[in-house]
């Protein structure tokens, strides 16, 4: 085509017209009018975000369960423990339960407890000869769960706040054992397993999700439905293919995790990497699932902040769920990422193996099996007509 016919076809008014502008503008409205589904979607996502993480942010960290064993003996008349433990009962970021604080270190090993604190035999003793001038130290003692620094400086917050309200300024000093061999935890090593269970359920739900709705738009769904292919052989077969997917993503994760940033693993690096192939696995059967709502890519992209983002404020990721509304605190327990971190922190940072896992094991492989049947009940077994 010569230069003259090229310009014969191209306009000559080239000048910006503010009409042509509103015309595009509004047959990109028009097409979201026409979309009810996608319309619905882009209202609801952030007002559903918007609101779980109003409702998250809204707390403290309350209510956390310690032990309190106060051996404390009356001295001159004088018993400072019981007037620190009434103190530390009238604040309500500890819910206390009266114990023996050898066992309750077991408790707090487990996971029951997140700190047990032993107040002495002779610790009114050693603080009235404190204020006589002796050489004396009024030591109290606390065996503490380090690997959620919030919920620890709630606990080391209450702890000095009813010692100063019970003696004032007395030079108490506070012994800090730490649970789960003594790790002191970095900010990396606290907040490593959180992100790889975001990133397994972020990842893994939009692939999973757009991969499988490409198929629809495509037209590639409706071919298969000329084949003798069974409609729980051709989700088997989406689940193996996006699954080889996520297993290279969970090696990604994790190597970067563990071995770039040097996030420590105190458990056994094999239960880890089935923690997290089994994690990975439900969320593909969730994207299966999805994606048998999502009637283009819009929509698909959408079930991915919708499932993910939500659970950062609920899954203890953001925020303990300790420091959520009593109320809202039983909604985390539906919330996969609850399970993902329990898992990842238990093996990694408190060294657990399957025997404090299995629970959250169980949940898990739970997930798989529900989203599988809840996908097979829910796909499309006809063209679309």
């Amino acid at each position: 085509m010569s230069k003259k016919e090229k310009n014969e076809i191209i306009p000559k008014n080239l000048n910006f017209s503010f009409r042509r502008t509103m015309a595009i503008a509004s047959r990109t409205m028009n097409q979201f009018r026409r979309d009810r589904r996608t319309l619905g979607l882009l209202i609801v996502v952030p007002i559903a975000i918007m609101l779980i993480f109003g409702l998250a942010f809204s707390g403290e960290v309350n209510n956390v369960p310690i032990i309190l064993d106060n051996q404390d003996v009356e001295y001159m008349s004088i018993n400072f423990g019981l007037n620190f433990s009434e103190a530390l009962q009238a604040d309500n970021s500890v819910d206390i339960t009266d114990g023996d604080y050898t066992e309750g270190i077991d408790l707090v090993e487990r996971g029951r407890f997140y700190a047990t604190v032993l107040i002495p035999e002779n610790f009114s003793e050693n603080i009235v000869r404190m204020f006589m001038g002796d050489d004396v130290s009024g030591d109290l003692f606390i065996y503490i769960d380090a690997t959620k620094p919030q919920v620890r400086a709630s606990i080391l917050g209450a702890i000095h706040d009813a010692l100063d309200e019970a003696m004032g300024e007395t030079g108490i000093n506070v012994v800090q054992i730490l649970a789960h061999e003594g790790a002191e935890f970095t900010g990396i090593d606290v907040g490593i397993p959180s992100v790889i269970a975001f990133v397994l359920i972020f990842l893994l739900v939009i692939v999973g999700v757009i991969t499988v709705t490409r198929e629809k738009i495509q037209g590639t769904e409706d071919r298969l439905f000329a084949t003798p292919l069974r409609s729980s052989e051709r989700l088997l077969g989406y689940v193996i293919g996006l699954l080889l997917i996520a297993l290279i993503m969970i090696t990604l994760v994790l190597v970067f995790g563990v071995f770039i940033f040097g996030a420590r693993v105190q458990g056994n690096v094999f239960l880890l990497i089935f923690a997290a192939t089994l994690f990975g696995i439900a969320h593909v059967f969730m994207a299966v699932f999805l994606a048998n709502f999502a009637q283009n890519e819009l929509q698909a992209i959408q079930f991915a902040p919708l499932t993910a983002i939500p659970s950062m404020a609920l899954g203890g990721m953001l925020v303990p769920i300790v420091s959520l509304p009593v109320w809202l605190q039983p909604v985390s327990y539906v919330v996969p990422l609850t399970y993902g971190i329990n898992l990842f922190e238990g093996i990694m940072l408190k060294g657990w193996g399957f025997a404090e896992l299995w629970v959250d094991f169980l949940v898990v492989a739970g997930m798989c099996v529900l989203f599988f049947i809840f996908a097979v009940l829910t796909v499309r077994n006809r063209m679309r007509d």
